[in-house]
């Protein structure tokens, strides 16, 4: 139940039916729509072999490892690589599937926390990363973000490109308002 009234609350956040005030009780400025490549970058994923996999090394971080929108290290890979050869998540970044078997699986995400800093993730995955992502990790909660996701997917292959991503619209309110969704 919990659940699904978050879920409500999140669509009326996003559609602006619902809004914040300020600590004074005056409504925050009118929202935005920005594109997501305007407020952040998307990094690409390490391509490995399998020769390249090993007991101990660095972890990739894959789909399977991406459980109910947090991280899971039941199922991991290692890869025996050089750090200059790929780009570590970091703190804040989103990890979002952008390639997959499964379609139902393509846009699902999870917020890096400081404890996953450092790791690989594959070149079925991407980072979106921005200074609004503690907002934005419920905008890629919402049915807005999963609309988009599968407008966009690819007619042969289950996935959406870097570019694409970069063109979703946002529902963008200003700093303090983010930061009360965030908070709430």
């Amino acid at each position: 139940l919990l659940e699904q009234y978050k879920k409500g609350l999140m669509q009326q956040l996003f559609s602006s039916k619902l809004r914040f005030k300020d600590e004074n009780g005056k409504a925050f400025p009118k929202w935005e729509e920005k594109k997501l490549g305007s407020i952040g970058s998307i990094v690409g994923g390490l391509t490995y072999s399998p020769d390249d996999v090993v007991e101990n090394g660095i972890l990739v971080l894959r789909s399977s490892n991406i459980q109910d929108r947090v991280l899971t290290f039941d199922d991991n890979v290692y890869v025996n690589v050089s750090k200059e050869d790929f780009n570590p998540v970091k703190e804040s970044d989103i990890l979002i599937c952008v390639r997959n078997g499964s379609k139902n699986l393509i846009g699902k995400n999870a917020l890096i926390t400081k404890a996953e800093e450092g790791f690989a993730f594959g070149a079925f995955m991407a980072v979106f990363r921005s200074e609004y992502n503690n907002y934005l990790i419920h905008y890629f909660d919402s049915d807005l973000y999963k609309k988009q996701v599968h407008r966009n997917l690819g007619a042969t292959i289950n996935s959406i490109n870097g570019s694409d991503l970069k063109k979703f619209k946002v529902p963008f309110p200003s700093k303090e308002e983010q930061k009360k969704i965030a908070d709430f």
